[in-house]
Formats: C-alpha cells, structure tokens, sequence
C-alpha cells in the first residue's frame, strides 16, 4: 500500500481549533494521492496521556482534494465546504469535537486519512467501527499526522 502524506499547519492546536474556542474542524492537506482515488474518510482520535483514546471526528465520502478545508459543521450531511457524511463520535455529536483537556494533561490528536477507491454507502451517524468495517476492502492509501492540545 502506497503511503498517503498528511499535513496539519500546526503541531499545537490554534484556540479555533478546540472546544474552548470557536469547534472549527482544521484544514487538513494530503499529498500523493494516487488517481484511482474517488473519496476520501477520516477519523481523528484523541489520545490523553491518561485514560482511554476517544474518537473525536470520523467522516466520509469527502471528495479526493489534496486540501481539505477547514469548518465542517456538525450533523450528518452537509454540503459545506465540501460534501460529506459525519459519523457519531465518542463524545455523541455528529460531527467533529475540538481538544478541551484539562489543565496539566495535554492530548494528542491523531489525524488519519484513508484513501478509497469508491465511496461508501453507510447512513450519516454511523460510528468509527461500521465506517472501518464498511472501508476495509477499499483502502488503497492511509496516511496520519499528529498535534498536541495543551490548556
């Protein structure tokens, strides 16, 4: 499988990026995408130092951009900025849910994109677990990057 390479424009989440600030889903960009990609998913977990990783975003059937803009907002459908479907996180929204760890306990956000050769019929609202068991087959490239949430 050909790696997929995944950049944020930061390492340390901005304010608008986390629930302390305005929610706003980063723009994420990938590079490398081979030509026989038609959507892309993703899902963004949030990794404390301390307890249980917890899935922040997972969405799908985004088209295959090398840039992925910023500001989805939450529900299950939407139309802007790009078409998509949002699956539930573990916080139970719809949609993507910024960093807000506590003070002393930062977090680490794991972005991965996955790369798909089709797009993928599953209802808006669907969780982590039914978009990887609905994706596994179509997977041609994955790719992550990494930023930190500190208080």
């Amino acid at each position: 499988m050909e790696k997929l390479i995944v950049k944020l424009d930061f390492e340390v989440f901005p304010e608008e990026y986390t629930s302390r600030g305005a929610n706003r889903s980063p723009p994420i960009r990938v590079e490398g995408l081979l030509p026989e990609i038609r959507s892309l998913a993703i899902m963004v977990m949030a990794c404390p130092e301390e307890g249980a990783s917890r899935v922040a975003w997972v969405i799908w059937n985004l088209p295959a951009v090398p840039q992925i803009p910023e500001g989805f907002p939450p529900g299950g459908e939407v139309d802007s900025p790009l078409h998509a479907v949002q699956g539930e996180n573990d916080f139970g929204t719809l949609g993507y849910r910024g960093p807000a760890p506590d003070a002393g306990k930062p977090e680490a956000y794991l972005f991965r994109v996955y790369a798909l050769d089709r797009e993928v019929e599953i209802e808006a609202g669907s969780t982590w677990d039914e978009m990887v068991m609905a994706i596994r087959r179509s997977i041609k490239q994955v790719g992550e990057a990494i930023a930190f949430a500190e208080e």
